[in-house]
C-alpha cells in the first residue's frame, strides 16, 4: 500500500482535474460550508470572502478528499462529460456491458455503475483517466469475516500485578451464585482494562468443558466490537489451547454481520448493543437470541456507563438477567468502563450501581490515587495540561439552554456554531502548526465539518492530516489510522468516532478542540493519549483544552473536573 497521497499522486490528480474541469464545475462539487470555513480561518480578520481562489481549486478538492476524490458521483459525471467520444465508449463497455444509442445514456451507464473502492470498475476508471491507481480508492471489506476461528501460538507480555489481582477478583465474581454474581471493573484508561477482563473470563471459561458454552461481549460502537475481537484473538493465541477447548469461534453481530452460534457450537459473541436490540424486535429473532441465552456463561458489557439505557435493559431481558428489586439471575453479568457512576445525575449513579450488585472491582495495591501510582510505574504517561484561551464568546439560545438542561450536554447546534468561528480557528491552526512535525497528533473537532476543514486547512500548509468521521469506510479508517500508527500521518482530525475502540500509544498531543462537560467522553478523549513507555507509549502527552467564554452557561467544562489528571 502505498504513502498516503504521495506528492506525485497529488500532482498527477490536480493536472487532470485542470485539464477535464473548469473552476465552475469543480465549484459544483465542493462542500460550500468546509470552504467557508477554511477560507474565513485563513482570513478571520478581514474581509468575509468566502471563496476559494479559481486557481487553487483543484489542490482544495484533493485536500478535502483525499483517496475518495472519485467516489463523487457529480465529480465523475462531470468528468465524463470533459471525455473524447472513443474513451466513453471505451467506459461505457467496460466488463461486456452494451453500449447505449446517445451520448447522454452512455454518460449514465458511465456514472451509474457500482463504485466499489479499490475493485476492478474504479481501478479502471481512474487508469483511464490519468489517475494514480490510488484514487481508485482503499480496497477492503468494511469488517473481519463473520465467523472466526484462531489457534494458539503467539505469546503476550505477562499481566501486571495489579491485572492480575482484578483477574482473580473476577473469577471470583464468575463463580459466585446468583446475587452475587455482578460487578464492575474499572481501570483508568490506557492501564489495560480489555486485556485483563479478556483473560480472565476466558481462562475461566476454558478451565473446566462444563461451563457453558457462550460468552456474550456487547458493546456500544462498531470501534469497540472490532476492538473486542483483536483482544480475544490475542489473548487465544497466547493462552489459549491449554483447557477444555482448543479453537475459539468469534462470532461477528455487529454492522452488516448478524452471526450467531449454531446449535451445538461454542465460542464468543461480540455483538453491538444495536444489532441486538434490532435482533429482539421479532418474534423470530428473539427466540434466536433465547436459544443463545440458554448456553450462555457470562455477559459483558464493555463502556459499562451505557448499561442504563432501556435497549440494554430490554436485550439483558432476553438472557434473564432482570434489575428489579431482588431479582436473581444464573448468568453472572461483568461491566467494564473507566468512568464508572461518573458524568450523570446522582440518582443514575444508584441505579447503575444496583445493576451490578453495587460491588465495584479495582487493585488492591494502587491505592487511591491508582493514576499516580500507574505513573510511576511507567504504564501510564505524564500529562502536559495546557489551557488554550480563545477569548471568544458565545451564547447559548433559548432553545440550546433548554436542550443543555434536558439532555446534560452541550447541543450539536451550538458546538457547530463554535466550529465556525474564524478567529478561533485560527488559533486552533497555529497551535497544531506549532506542534513538533514528528509529533503524532489527535485532535477532536466541534463537527464533522469543522474536523474536516481543519484537516484541509493541515494540508494546505503541508502537514501530512487526515479525517476520519462516522461516514469514512471502515476499509479506510483502518487503512488510515495505520498510516498514523506508522508515522506516515501526523495528524488524524475527527468527530466522534476515535473516543474508544482506538489504540495508537505513541500520540504525543491530543487537542480538545470540541467542548464538553462530559467527564466520560472528556476522559475517554484524552485517554487516547496515557499509554505509558511500559505499555509501548510515550513519557509524557500533552493535553490541550480550548477554553471559551459562554454566556448563559453555569457548567464546568469537562477539564475543570478532572483535576487529578493534571497533577
Amino acid at each position: 500500500m502505498p504513502d498516503w497521497l504521495t506528492q506525485a499522486d497529488r500532482e498527477e490528480a490536480f493536472y487532470i482535474l485542470n485539464q477535464c474541469l473548469t473552476p465552475k464545475q469543480m465549484r459544483e462539487v465542493l462542500d460550500r460550508d468546509i470552504e467557508r470555513l477554511v477560507v474565513r480561518t485563513e482570513n478571520p480578520k478581514g474581509l468575509y470572502n468566502s471563496r476559494i481562489p479559481d486557481t487553487h481549486l483543484a489542490a482544495f478538492l484533493l485536500d478535502l478528499t483525499g483517496t475518495d476524490l472519485l467516489q463523487n458521483r457529480e465529480l465523475r459525471l462531470r468528468l465524463v462529460k470533459s471525455l473524447s467520444e472513443d474513451l466513453i465508449v471505451s467506459l461505457a463497455t467496460w466488463n461486456g456491458d452494451t453500449l447505449p444509442r446517445n451520448l447522454r445514456d452512455r454518460t449514465e451507464q458511465i456514472v451509474n455503475r457500482k463504485w466499489v473502492a479499490g475493485k476492478q470498475w474504479p481501478r479502471y476508471f481512474a487508469g483511464s483517466l490519468g489517475f494514480p491507481k490510488i484514487f481508485a480508492g482503499i480496497a477492503g471489506s468494511p469488517t473481519g469475516p463473520a465467523i472466526e476461528e484462531i489457534e494458539p501460538h503467539v505469546p503476550l507480555p505477562e499481566l501486571h500485578d495489579y491485572q492480575q489481582d482484578l483477574l482473580a477478583q473476577v473469577q471470583t465474581v464468575l463463580d459466585a451464585p446468583p446475587g452475587k454474581n455482578r460487578a464492575i471493573l474499572s481501570l483508568p484508561t490506557g492501564a489495560g482494562k480489555t486485556r485483563t477482563v479478556v483473560e480472565s473470563i476466558l481462562t475461566w471459561w476454558n478451565r473446566d468443558e462444563t461451563t457453558k458454552p457462550y460468552i456474550i461481549w456487547i458493546a456500544q460502537s462498531d470501534e469497540l466490537c472490532e476492538q473486542a475481537v483483536e483482544a480475544f484473538r490475542e489473548v487465544w493465541i497466547d493462552k489459549g489451547g491449554k483447557g477444555a477447548r482448543k479453537t475459539l469461534r468469534i462470532f461477528r453481530c455487529w454492522g452488516n454481520h448478524k452471526a450467531l452460534p449454531e446449535a451445538y457450537a461454542d465460542g464468543v459473541v461480540v455483538a453491538s448493543i444495536q444489532k441486538l436490540y434490532e435482533t429482539i424486535q421479532n418474534d423470530i429473532g428473539k427466540e434466536e437470541l433465547e436459544r443463545v441465552a440458554e448456553d450462555t456463561a457470562v455477559v459483558l458489557i464493555d463502556e459499562a456507563h451505557h448499561a442504563l439505557a432501556p435497549s440494554y435493559t430490554d436485550v439483558l431481558k432476553t438472557f434473564g438477567i432482570i434489575f428489579e428489586r431482588n431479582a436473581l439471575s444464573a448468568i453472572p453479568l461483568l461491566g467494564l468502563t473507566a468512568t464508572p457512576y461518573r458524568g450523570i445525575a446522582a440518582e443514575e449513579n444508584r441505579d447503575l450501581a444496583r445493576r451490578f450488585h453495587s460491588k465495584l472491582l479495582i487493585p488492591n495495591d494502587l491505592g487511591n490515587d491508582p493514576i499516580r501510582v500507574l505513573r510511576e510505574r511507567g504504564i501510564l504517561s505524564y500529562v502536559d495540561h495546557q489551557i488554550l484561551d480563545t477569548r471568544c464568546n458565545f451564547t447559548l439560545t433559548d432553545i440550546e439552554e433548554q436542550r443543555f438542561k434536558e439532555l446534560h450536554r452541550l447541543p450539536d447546534s451550538f458546538l457547530r456554531r463554535v466550529g465556525q468561528d474564524p478567529q478561533r480557528n485560527a488559533l486552533l491552526l497555529k497551535t497544531l502548526l506549532d506542534l513538533p512535525a514528528d509529533w503524532p497528533v489527535l485532535c477532536f473537532g466541534c463537527s464533522v465539518e469543522h474536523a474536516s476543514a481543519l484537516a484541509v486547512l493541515l494540508r494546505r500548509r503541508g502537514r501530512s492530516a487526515a479525517l476520519i468521521t462516522g461516514e469514512t469506510r471502515r476499509a479506510t479508517r483502518r487503512y488510515l489510522i495505520e498510516e498514523f500508527r506508522n508515522g506516515h500521518l501526523q495528524i488524524l482530525c475527527n468527530y466522534g468516532v476515535l473516543t474508544t475502540g482506538f489504540d495508537a500509544p505513541k500520540i504525543r498531543a491530543v487537542i480538545i478542540a470540541r467542548p464538553t462537560t462530559s467527564v466520560v467522553i472528556y476522559e475517554q478523549m484524552i485517554g487516547r493519549g496515557m499509554r505509558g513507555p511500559v505499555n509501548g507509549g510515550t513519557e509524557e502527552c500533552m493535553v490541550v483544552d480550548l477554553a471559551d467564554n459562554i454566556a448563559r452557561f453555569q457548567e464546568q467544562m469537562a477539564y475543570k473536573r478532572m483535576e487529578e489528571l493534571w497533577q
